[in-house]
């Protein structure tokens, strides 16, 4: 196994690994990486999805997707991402996701804590994800700023009212699963590394609960500024097979629609692992 950091607050490459032959101590060994980087990349692994699905399992229980219009046939935990995705009206709209920064279901309970997407597909040029460290971005904050936020909690929404982009509608059963108004802390703990992250979501958080709010919003947007700072992020160009999994609890992302879909496609099975309910930092 050979590691590569891919910058300075986030991100390692591994390579000279299988994962479809991972035995427990490499299993484990590949998890404490990833615990400690929020972004791990295993490069060349061409998965199928029972393979892929395989991978997931080692590592936690994979969730069925709330989207079923774009799962896998005969695999509902595993989700296409593809630059040929279209909008559930029937008008046959192209439909891009994931095209601004969030942390993935924060609106849940008990949100994911890790989300893996296995590229099969990708453009040359584009299509790249992007990825923020809100645990380093908190760490880099004042202890006045530290110790007032540990306090806070946040409204979180299926769509609130301040994201950027428009959601995708939700069927009547989807929305009884999902009740608006989930309560989470605005810091929270990584029970599996013990540090704190600033649990941010631009397209779910609606206010932070029991502030005014213009003095909400004019926080909220104080903190994704502070934590969309260069040396918080980092932006990863895929390559076919590359394994991603992101820490949904200490990362935020985003993926770019920049490269020709017409030209040039993209498709990506994604697996999101069931978290716990968020715990205050």
């Amino acid at each position: 196994m050979q590691t590569r950091q891919l910058s300075s607050h986030l991100g390692v490459e591994v390579s000279g690994v299988d994962v479809r032959q991972l035995d427990d101590t490499t299993t484990a060994e590949l998890y404490g990486i990833f615990v400690r980087a929020g972004v791990l990349c295993i490069r060349e692994q061409r998965l199928t999805p029972e393979e892929f699905l395989g991978f997931a399992r080692r590592l936690g229980t994979p969730i069925v997707q709330i989207y079923s219009q774009f799962n896998l046939p005969d695999f509902p935990e595993i989700g296409l991402l593809t630059s040929e995705d279209s909008d559930s009206s029937g008008s046959g709209k192209r439909k891009i996701r994931g095209t601004s920064w969030h942390t993935d279901a924060s609106y849940y309970e008990r949100p994911p804590k890790v989300t893996i997407l296995n590229a099969q597909q990708v453009p040359a040029v584009g299509g790249d994800t992007q990825f923020a460290s809100t645990s380093a971005a908190f760490a880099a904050l004042d202890g006045v700023d530290q110790t007032r936020l540990k306090d806070l909690k946040a409204v979180h929404n299926y769509q609130s009212s301040r994201s950027p982009r428009q959601l995708i509608a939700r069927s009547d059963a989807q929305v009884e699963r999902f009740p608006e108004g989930t309560l989470h802390p605005l810091v929270r703990r990584n029970p599996d590394s013990g540090s704190a992250a600033l649990y941010l979501n631009p397209i779910r958080i609606e206010n932070v609960d029991g502030l005014p709010r213009a003095e909400s919003d004019a926080l909220l947007d104080r903190l994704l500024a502070h934590c969309l700072a260069p040396a918080f992020t980092y932006r990863h160009h895929w390559s076919a097979g590359d394994l991603l999994l992101w820490d949904n609890r200490s990362i935020l992302h985003q993926a770019n629609d920049d490269y020709d879909w017409r030209l040039e496609k993209r498709r990506l099975m994604r697996i999101m692992l069931e978290g716990e309910v968020p715990q205050p930092a």
